[in-house]
């Protein structure tokens, strides 16, 4: 009986240096499934603006000068629209040549952790379209 009482006071305290051990880490998990989360909505906050700037640099207009400048307003517009607090330091690029219109947009995506910071980068291209008469 004295030998069951010594093994069970030598185990004493040991379960609150378990979770004072793991408790951090277990934080650290957390912080990142949140991160990646956060992540992957600022891609595809990216990817609908690069998408919507496509749509309007694709359409038919009087210059690729006048499309350009109109797609790369619009495009910042929807990306404020959509977030603002999701992502920053957007760039918005877009060229209208040989027939595609091309929208690439880079931002940064918004972090929860101070030392770590992850650059969105999405593009969309399509055919510019032309009237061509029968």
């Amino acid at each position: 009986m004295n030998s069951r009482w010594a093994r069970a006071r030598r185990d004493d305290g040991f379960s609150a240096v378990e979770l004072v051990l793991l408790t951090p880490l277990l934080m650290i998990v957390a912080f990142l499934a949140v991160q990646a989360a956060l992540y992957m909505h600022a891609r595809h906050v990216v990817l609908a603006s690069a998408q919507q700037g496509a749509r309007l640099a694709r359409a038919e207009s009087t210059s690729d000068a006048d499309a350009v400048a109109s797609a790369r307003n619009a495009t910042y517009s929807y990306l404020r629209q959509l977030g603002t607090n999701i992502v920053s330091d957007p760039t918005v690029t877009v060229t209208r040549t040989g027939g595609q219109a091309t929208v690439r947009v880079t931002a940064h995506a918004v972090s929860i952790l101070p030392f770590l910071t992850l650059r969105v980068v999405e593009t969309s291209t399509g055919p510019v379209e032309q009237f061509r008469p029968r």
